[in-house]
């Protein structure tokens, strides 16, 4: 990563992504929206104790160098506008892993067989990661599934319904729904759960299953701002995970939030039918033009090979604006 010095005159560096260039050379490139973000920026820097005084506290943190400018979309950490300005918390969008319906990430991505061949492989306990770890395309249920929370991350406010009703559902901060931004050219369309999808602990604590769990296929898909990428919204239900007096079972055991979780989701994808061909069949070019092929994965047995491309779901919640970016990897079984 390359950065700008910020130690003298500010800079303002704008790159074009492809759109943007195509959009000038056309003749009506205007700005419309823009995005603000920090994660340059570390917090933990501000030094209320400065041996200077209270004007050098952000003196650290003024001098980090900035991000240089680039075409990759999306901030880990965007700023939003909100109308509240009494409000000590927001909510952010996390990745699940700890409710049995959650498939896990391996190698810091989500992998996705796009078919009963490779998923089979890969789940083998002998040869493969063992079950939990992929999510097959375009399946609904039963199985594992990228389960998403809108929470409260934060130690200070405990799991219980009537900080839910205070932190979130008083000050119009439960996401209802959510925006997902796929790149069409792999990915045919976005699944999500059903709006009565309930997310729920039973009162000792452990897990109470969800009552739909069936994956729907998002048809209110329309074009994105990104050149080759499509934007769908997908239901969030209000969860019903919360701290039980006596429970036998801890709520840290099914949600990755430190705090109350607002409402939650599970999601997958369909991918473009011509990447899904068996290992006997002739693949799609796309593996080779924008993904490996032949490749040997971390902790699979070394005889067999895959093709992969690597992806990302770049999803935004509709009340809170929280936002984040899953990392998922198409994988197919070569040999």
């Amino acid at each position: 990563m390359a950065f700008l010095d910020n130690s003298g005159d500010i800079i303002l560096d704008a790159v074009l992504t492809e759109t943007g260039r195509q959009r000038m050379a056309q003749g009506n490139f205007k700005i419309t929206k823009f995005a603000l973000g920090d994660d340059e920026i570390n917090y933990a820097l501000y030094n209320v104790g400065h041996p200077s005084g209270s004007g050098y506290r952000d003196l650290e943190i003024l001098q980090t160098p900035i991000f240089e400018a680039t075409t990759q979309v999306g901030l880990n950490s965007s700023l939003i506008s909100l109308a509240d300005n009494n409000l000590l918390y927001v909510p952010e969008l996390i990745l699940n892993e700890k409710l049995p319906t959650a498939v896990k990430r391996k190698n810091n991505t989500i992998y996705i067989p796009v078919n009963s061949q490779t998923k089979t492989l890969l789940d083998d306990d002998s040869l493969g990661w063992g079950t939990g770890y992929t999510v097959q395309a375009g399946q609904r249920a039963p199985g594992k599934m990228i389960t998403i929370e809108s929470c409260m991350n934060s130690t200070d406010i405990d799991m219980t319904r009537t900080n839910q009703n205070v932190y979130l559902t008083s000050k119009n901060m439960l996401d209802t729904a959510v925006s997902i931004i796929f790149n069409s050219n792999f990915i045919a369309y976005p699944l999500a759960a059903a709006a009565n999808t309930t997310f729920a602990n039973n009162s000792d604590g452990s897990w109470g299953g969800a009552q739909t769990a069936t994956l729907q296929t998002l048809t209110n898909t329309s074009v994105a701002d990104r050149q080759g990428f499509n934007s769908a919204r997908g239901n969030m239900s209000r969860s019903g995970i919360f701290t039980r007096t006596g429970a036998e079972v801890a709520t840290s055991t099914l949600v990755d939030s430190l705090g109350v979780v607002g409402s939650m989701t599970y999601l997958n994808i369909a991918v473009d039918p011509a990447l899904t061909t068996t290992k006997d069949q002739t693949a799609s070019t796309k593996w080779t033009k924008f993904g490996q092929t032949g490749i040997k994965v971390a902790g699979i047995n070394t005889s067999y090979t895959f093709s992969i491309i690597t992806l990302c779901l770049d999803l935004t919640a509709n009340n809170s604006g929280a936002q984040l970016n899953i990392p998922i990897t198409l994988i197919k079984r070569d040999t």
